[in-house]
């Protein structure tokens, strides 16, 4: 248990790192570091012009949804001596990665062009949700008045 609190915790650690980054990136319009070829280039996603919203830049999002996973995981676990509340948390990042899919659709059916850190920013949500669905599966079934995880209950049904 408390090493799935403390790999969540750490994984938001790295997206609010990768945020921080992508965003002084396309701030500075630097993209050296992460310009591959034409079909793989942050600054060829830049260029394209579908990087905003009604004037919210979508690294904005990163910005704003790592930290804020990281202090709910903070708080909920109690700085990390319990499991994370995959009740409040299974429902934001859901949120975050049906973005994703619309940030998909943006770069491969498009711009044609994939931004290797927006990429990495998806990763990380991506392993942040299956992180806290497994928090969630180990969780006492409590609308059952049972004790026993969800995963216990599956394991007992294969005997």
């Amino acid at each position: 248990m408390e090493r799935l609190v403390n790999t969540y915790l750490l994984f938001s650690l790295i997206g609010i790192g990768i945020a921080i980054y992508t965003a002084n990136e396309y701030l500075t319009q630097n993209f050296t570091s992460c310009n591959i070829n034409p079909q793989v280039s942050c600054g060829g996603v830049f260029q394209s012009g579908q990087t905003s919203r009604v004037g919210i830049p979508f690294y904005a999002m990163g910005l704003v949804s790592f930290p804020a996973v990281f202090a709910i995981g903070l708080f909920t676990s109690r700085l990390g001596k319990k499991a994370v509340n995959s009740q409040i948390l299974l429902p934001v990042l859901m949120v975050g990665n049906v973005f994703t899919v619309y940030l998909w659709y943006l770069e491969l059916a498009v711009i044609h062009i994939i931004c290797p850190l927006c990429v990495s920013l998806y990763a990380v949500n991506y392993a942040l949700t299956l992180i806290v669905l497994l928090q969630f599966l180990r969780e006492p079934d409590i609308s059952s008045g049972g004790v026993e995880p969800l995963t216990a209950q599956l394991a007992m049904l294969r005997i």
